[in-house]
């Protein structure tokens, strides 16, 4: 997760961003890009996560909407930083089966 936060430190703009099998994963890097190099609100560059760019947060691939989620939870809980929360809070098994738990119970 701290790769796809620093990437953007050696990456010349203007660039193209791809995903060979679909948009989540662009869309999860689009998001942090907007978010984290353009100073849009996290929640306005989750757009980039929509059914306009092919993204479904009702399927398995909301687990990203469920990550941003989680960081605005703790951000609101405590006002930890982006980095911070990963470095300290962020467990990615824990918020897989959380997630896993409340799709398949129809909650998220």
């Amino acid at each position: 997760m701290l790769a796809a936060i620093d990437v953007w430190d050696d990456l010349e703009l203007p660039l193209l961003m791809h995903c060979k099998s679909g948009a989540d994963r662009t869309g999860f890097m689009a998001t942090l890009y907007l978010w984290q190099r353009a100073g849009m609100p996290l929640r306005q560059a989750m757009n980039q996560l929509s059914w306009r760019y092919g993204h479904i947060r009702q399927a398995k691939t909301g687990v990203i909407d469920f990550f941003f989620e989680s960081y605005l939870a703790a951000e609101a809980r405590s006002g930890i930083g982006f980095r911070d929360w990963v470095t300290s809070e962020y467990d990615p098994v824990a918020l897989n089966a959380s997630f896993k738990e409340n799709w398949l119970a129809g909650s998220w």
